[in-house]
């Protein structure tokens, strides 16, 4: 996703839960669970405008920046602040 590369993930998990955003108008990849699933949306991710998949590819650029370094250090030190006071 950093790389630009549309993401065709499996629908369980981690990808579910926290790296593939599906809501309506943003959507940063796709998830499928069974293989017709997978080859529907290759399908459909091959018939998008050249505009259409740069945008997928731009939101999955932005999204990862919550997996940065210093995002999990903010977020850590929100989490364990209460234990030092």
């Amino acid at each position: 996703m950093a790389a630009g590369i549309i993401m065709v993930a499996h629908k369980s998990g981690g990808p579910m839960m926290d790296i593939v955003i599906q809501d309506e108008g943003v959507q940063n990849g796709f998830l499928a669970a069974k293989d017709d699933e997978y080859a529907e949306i290759i399908k459909e991710i091959l018939s998008l405008t050249p505009t259409e998949r740069n945008e997928i590819r731009t939101r999955a650029k932005e999204s990862v920046d919550r997996f940065s370094e210093e995002e999990f250090s903010k977020c850590f030190l929100q989490a364990i602040g209460s234990l030092f006071v």
